[in-house]
């Protein structure tokens, strides 16, 4: 009788470490998994800063993400540190299906700024500001968001370029370029490449945060209960 008693207990031991084993390994929310199901859209011109393009892309893509590039022309377009080309045009953009719109810096967002079409662009912050997308820009980027004027009352970081700042302050923009990275409301801003890992990071946050009912977690027992969507 006490044999049978043991390999009972044993049994419902073996069996609750297997049990524990599989919901462990099913409910845990896998790191590099946060944006699945979110869409981004980048924006680049000649010019563009390769590096913080390629950086911030392929975090979101490391992340889940699915990332389309647009640009005035689906030719190869050349940056500073290398080049890409483009998925589509400007033109092509349904903003509606995309969750967060980036612009990388180096010269690019002066040659949007500049450039006879400039408009399409400005078209496409402007309708993801008012429908609530994540807009963030790096070093230079946050130029372009000046000129579709977007920055009224926003704190904002950029690459310390003065004719820039000016131009923030100018449409209303409150600039620190001290801070390598700023967020205010969906708009994140961040000055350099140096600040592409936390910038990248804040992004990936701020997606979570308001197109995920749950964050990601270790305790995945929270994750089970409530589950997780998009809104």
């Amino acid at each position: 009788m006490r044999k049978k008693h043991v390999s009972i207990f044993t049994l419902v031991i073996v069996l609750g470490l297997a049990v524990s084993l599989y919901f462990y390994t099913w409910i845990r929310k896998p790191v590099g998994n946060r944006l699945e199901g979110i869409r981004a859209l980048v924006i680049i011109a000649e010019g563009f800063d390769y590096t913080e393009y390629t950086g911030v892309v392929s975090y979101l893509k490391k992340e889940g993400a699915e990332v389309d590039t647009a640009s005035f022309t689906v030719k190869r377009i050349e940056g500073h540190g290398g080049s890409c080309v483009p998925d589509t045009t400007f033109n092509e953009i349904n903003v509606s299906h995309y969750h967060v719109i980036f612009i990388p810096g180096g010269d690019g967002p002066y040659n949007i700024i500049r450039h006879e079409n400039n408009q399409t662009v400005f078209k496409i912050l402007t309708e993801g500001f008012q429908q609530g997308k994540i807009i963030a820009a790096i070093c230079h980027g946050p130029w372009v968001l000046a000129a579709a004027d977007l920055v009224n009352g926003i704190n904002v970081t950029c690459w310390p370029d003065q004719e820039m700042i000016e131009d923030l302050k100018a449409h209303g923009a409150l600039v620190d370029t001290r801070k390598s990275v700023v967020r205010d409301g969906n708009i994140v801003t961040a000055n350099g490449p140096a600040a592409i890992n936390p910038f990248a990071e804040e992004i990936v946050s701020v997606a979570v945060e308001k197109y995920k009912s749950v964050a990601p977690y270790s305790n995945g027992l929270q994750r089970l209960i409530m589950g997780s969507r998009f809104s």
